[in-house]
């Protein structure tokens, strides 16, 4: 009897948890139209999106995404600069990907995965926190549709698997309560109990989710062991949440290891460096929690919302709006501060102190501004901490739900009534945090899908196996602005669409292919195409909505060059140059050992990459300079198999009269006085094999400019470099 009764309550659990999310399936069928859309195209081609279907491509196609070897041709793509994947996610990606075969229809899936994984989390921890199964319900469900979830969509991949928050708030309750405590172990904890252990397993899965959500839930756990200290007058709830922030902090450490390792051994190519200003930009703002979201059903809240947006700068933290019943909650929130906390286990006045220093933190001009300034700027876009917010701001509102629901729904008819209600407010909830202009766009979708596809696979089918194919205009991977209208990763299309070409975008910004392909891009059309031919290139690619004139003067250049005419796309965006013809007329005109030495050159000339506080190149038309400020560093890439002798040649001037030390290291050691009058210099080095560097350091005060932001302390003059073998 007692085992039957225990199967029946598993049945019922269960049976909740079904319920939720055919619920939740309907929803969204309803929300996204899901009828509309094809499988095998995404919700949304462009920008991030293609960014992420890349990856899941790189992961069905070569096991894990850390290196492609069908991208950043003639070389291959190297990820560790750009960790941008969730490890924890991409291991569910892999299991789909591996099943499917398909990257978009992975893309699909996963997207849509994620929203009965939220639904299961934030039910399963309304139910822990004693909640009836009707607010969990209504709670599971407005977290799951939150505007957050569509707005960041399969643009923002990673944030929509957003399943773990509900799971960390949870264990922050715990710590804020002192729920760890058992007077009965030493030091009052219970390291072996269900509680501890089930924290610490939350606390891996989170720090496997990204950095952003790691990051986040740190500031929190701190917050709320800060919190249980003071409130319970004891270290326990304090030493708790250092613990769990170290097994977040360790776990987040090992998955980006050969990040690590490749740039303690390679150096920062800068590729994720960011601005102090970052936080200011991409910062939380509470009008943006509260006011409507942006398309909203109701005319009036739109135009409301639309005003708002036309007077000022709109960034992604616009998908940081609660909706109405998520707005009541946060306010309820912010109220209950001014009121003396009676009881030393009230879940909302824990979550008010949660939700208070999560605003704090990250709203524009807060702590997180502060973080960037004296500690890191690479954690810019604090406004994602409003999916935690959300979750304070529902849970709060769940809870008042209970409370009315236990005190004044007694009988049969006014629980009845109170669950018709309930769900009522569910749908309004729901058609207020969502928009008509969340429906995928699918007929303009799979006109351009379609187009994109029919054209790669003709090209496909006209040149050879791992051909490779040279892209134009040139555009830096990754996060790069639109070039023309051309957006971020519009490049990938082609890489996207084939199974046996290898492409040249994809090379990491900095390294040495990236240097390559963009010294290639800046010669003259004819010796461009002369060099991508003795670089074993088969094929020139040329996205229209690159170019200003839509690539009409780069085209004409190319047929006369190549003698050929492109194919082109249905659309009549994308066009291909085969190069093959080309190659074999070249081809003959060289000996072997010729043309072989003309490969050596064009693919392993040394290359420069000025880093550190060196600008850019300026130039007159009697010199050319380059400021830097203190200290610069000059990276010298030499990918070929042998030392290189070369002679260097070059003029330092510092700002004032007075004379200065300049201090150069590392493959050069030399110490020179420099000061307004150019002290030329010259020097016969050898290059080894791999990554040198020369480091630059001036004693020199700042150049008095006060029109130029930069800081500027010495300059170089008419650099020349001078291969001597």
């Amino acid at each position: 009897m007692k085992n039957w009764f225990l199967d029946r309550q598993r049945l019922q659990r269960a049976s909740q948890y079904f319920v939720a999310v055919i619920l939740c399936a309907l929803i969204l069928c309803f929300l996204l139209k899901l009828w509309r859309a094809e499988p095998r195209m995404p919700f949304f081609y462009l920008g991030d999106s293609l960014l992420h279907s890349m990856f899941i491509k790189g992961l069905i196609e070569n096991g894990w995404y850390w290196q492609n070897p069908s991208l950043g041709a003639p070389n291959t793509l190297e990820m560790y600069d750009f960790p941008a994947v969730d490890n924890s996610v991409a291991v569910i990606l892999l299991w789909i990907g591996v099943i499917t075969g398909r990257s978009f229809l992975t893309l699909n899936i996963f997207y849509l995965l994620t929203f009965p994984l939220v639904t299961i989390s934030s039910l399963y921890v309304f139910r822990q926190l004693n909640l009836s199964y009707g607010p969990a319900l209504f709670g599971s469900l407005l977290f799951t549709f939150l505007p957050y979830h569509f707005m960041r969509g399969e643009t923002h991949l990673f944030l929509s698997a957003y399943y773990f928050i509900p799971l960390v708030v949870m264990v922050l309750l715990w710590i804020a309560s002192d729920r760890f405590s058992d007077e009965r172990k030493r030091f009052g904890i219970n390291l072996r109990g269900k509680k501890f252990i089930l924290a610490v397993v939350i606390c891996v899965l989170v720090g496997s989710n990204g950095i952003y959500y790691p990051f986040l839930a740190c500031f929190l756990l701190l917050v709320a062991g800060i919190s249980g200290a003071i409130t319970r007058r004891h270290v326990r709830p304090l030493a708790l949440a250092a613990v769990l922030i170290a097994v977040t902090f360790v776990t987040l450490v090992i998955n980006l290891a050969p990040s690590i390792v490749y740039l303690y051994k390679h150096g920062d190519a800068g590729v994720t460096h960011r601005s102090v200003a970052g936080p200011e930009i991409y910062g939380l703002k509470i009008s943006q929690l509260l006011l409507p979201i942006s398309g909203h059903r109701v005319g009036p809240l739109n135009a409301l919302k639309n005003r708002y947006n036309d007077q000022t700068t709109v960034t992604e933290s616009d998908a940081a709006a609660l909706g109405l019943i998520g707005s009541i909650g946060f306010l309820v929130l912010l109220a209950q501060l001014f009121f003396r906390r009676q009881d030393r286990d009230s879940t909302i006045a824990d979550l008010g102190i949660l939700n208070l220093f999560a605003v704090l933190f990250a709203t524009i001009g807060g702590f997180s501004s502060l973080f960037a300034l004296f500690v890191s700027a690479t954690m810019r876009s604090n406004n994602r901490i409003s999916v935690f917010i959300a979750f304070f701001s529902l849970l709060t509102v769940a809870i008042g739900l209970e409370m009315f629901y236990r005190r004044r729904c007694h009988s049969r008819t006014g629980r009845i009534v109170f669950h018709v209600l309930l769900g009522f407010v569910l749908l309004i909830g729901i058609l207020d945090q969502t928009s008509r202009g969340y429906v995928p766009p699918y007929e303009h979708l799979k006109s351009e899908f379609e187009s994109d596809e029919t054209f790669m696979r003709a090209n496909e089918a006209l040149l050879p196996e791992r051909a490779l194919v040279f892209q134009l205009p040139y555009v830096p991977f990754p996060e790069n602005p639109a070039v023309n209208k051309m957006v971020d990763y519009d490049h990938l299309r082609g890489y996207l669409h084939s199974q046996k070409l290898r492409w040249s975008y994809g090379a990491m910004k900095n390294r040495p292919a990236d240097l390559w392909q963009r010294e290639i891009a800046a010669l003259p059309v004819a010796e461009m195409v002369q060099s991508l031919a003795f670089s074993g290139f088969s094929a020139i690619y040329l996205d229209r909505n690159g170019y200003a004139d839509k690539g009409v003067a780069m085209e004409s250049q190319l047929r006369e060059t190549l003698q050929v005419s492109p194919t082109e796309s249905a659309n009549g965006r994308l066009v291909m140059f085969d190069m093959t013809d080309y190659n074999s007329r070249l081809y003959m005109q060289y000996s072997e050992s010729d043309w072989q030495r003309k490969r050596e050159q064009t693919l392993h000339k040394l290359r420069l990459d000025w880093r550190g506080g060196f600008s850019n190149l300026e130039s007159s038309p009697e010199k050319t300079w380059r400021w830097s400020s203190s200290e610069g560093e000059l990276y010298l890439y030499n990918t070929s198999q042998r030392p290189r002798r070369v002679s260097l040649e070059m003029s330092f001037v510092s700002g004032y009269e007075q004379f200065d030390d300049l201090i150069i290291s590392g493959l050069i050691s030399d110490q020179l006085k420099t000061n307004s009058t150019p002290v030329l210099y010259s020097k016969t080095i050898t290059v080894p094999p791999g990554t040198s560097t020369i480091k630059f350091v001036s004693s020199g005060r700042r150049v008095d400019a006060p029109l130029d932001p930069r800081v500027l302390v010495f300059r170089i003059e008419n650099f020349k470099m001078q291969e001597l073998d």
